[in-house]
């Protein structure tokens, strides 16, 4: 996520665990590296290029298990600008964390459907409750 636009989500299949191997292949490599490599300066936030000069762009993870390993941590500092590794990031630091405000807004998104009874009516229903915080996310 930036200040002006955010991934498409990323659904992980039942039972697959997300270890190195799958968050680096599947999800940094690409996932993250396609949202990276946006051109397009207007349009949807799910297209739109996430800011306008990659150099000032700080990209961190917080500590989840497959996050911190030191395989992880060298293809970031190789393929990612101004990667900041596990040490730099000041633990506890929620203010700091702006992730857990967007996952808030979709909570509050899903708040307004009806319970999923499916895992297929649950992807859709946080597909569409992506959308919807879209505009919304990127005013606030």
């Amino acid at each position: 996520m930036s200040f002006r636009a955010i991934s498409k989500l990323h659904f992980i299949l039942p039972k697959q665990t997300v270890n190195t191997a799958y968050y680096i292949d599947e999800i940094l490599a690409k996932s993250c590296l396609d949202t990276l490599r946006r051109t397009k300066n207007n349009g949807s936030v799910l297209e739109m290029k996430m800011v306008p000069n990659m150099s000032k762009v700080v990209f961190r993870q917080d500590g989840a298990p497959a996050h911190t390993p030191k395989m992880t941590q060298g293809w970031c500092k190789e393929n990612l600008p101004n990667y900041w590794e596990k040490t730099q990031w000041p633990g506890n630091s929620p203010d700091l964390n702006p992730i857990e405000n967007l996952w808030g807004y979709l909570q509050e998104e899903l708040n307004k459907k009806e319970p999923a009874k499916t895992i297929s009516d649950l992807k859709m229903q946080l597909e569409s409750a992506w959308e919807a915080l879209q505009p919304s996310f990127c005013k606030r």
